[in-house]
C-alpha cells in the first residue's frame, strides 16, 4: 500500500521532498510512515522500475510507464474493492482524475 502511495505522490508531483512526502502520507493513512519504511518502498520501486531518478536532488523521481501501469492497476483494483462489483463506482472516470502523468518520466 505504501509502494502505490509513494507511485501515485510521485506521478502527481505532490512531494518534492522527503518531508513533502513524509506529510503526504500522513494525510493519506491518517499514520505517519517511518523513515525506514519510506526508504524501503523507495528502493523497491526502484528495484521494479515503478520509479527512476530525475534528476541530481536526493528525492527528484519520475514515474517510469511500468510505474504508471503497476500504479493505475493497484489503484483500480482498490477501486472496484471498494465498490464491491456493484458498479456504482465509475473506476475508469476515478482514474483519470489520479492525472499520474504529471510525474511521468520524459
Amino acid at each position: 500500500m505504501l509502494d502505490l502511495a509513494i507511485s501515485v505522490a510521485i506521478g502527481r508531483h505532490l512531494a518534492a521532498s522527503e518531508d513533502e512526502m513524509f506529510s503526504r502520507i500522513q494525510d493519506w493513512f491518517l499514520c505517519p510512515a517511518s523513515r525506514a519504511e519510506l526508504v524501503a518502498a523507495i528502493g523497491r520501486l526502484l528495484e521494479r522500475g515503478w520509479i527512476s531518478r530525475a534528476g541530481d536532488s536526493a528525492f527528484d523521481f519520475c514515474l517510469t510507464d511500468a510505474g504508471l501501469d503497476g500504479a493505475t492497476t493497484l489503484s483500480g483494483g482498490m477501486i472496484r474493492m471498494i465498490d464491491r462489483g456493484r458498479g456504482h463506482l465509475k473506476t475508469a472516470f476515478l482514474l483519470q482524475m489520479l492525472d499520474l502523468d504529471e510525474g511521468k518520466c520524459s
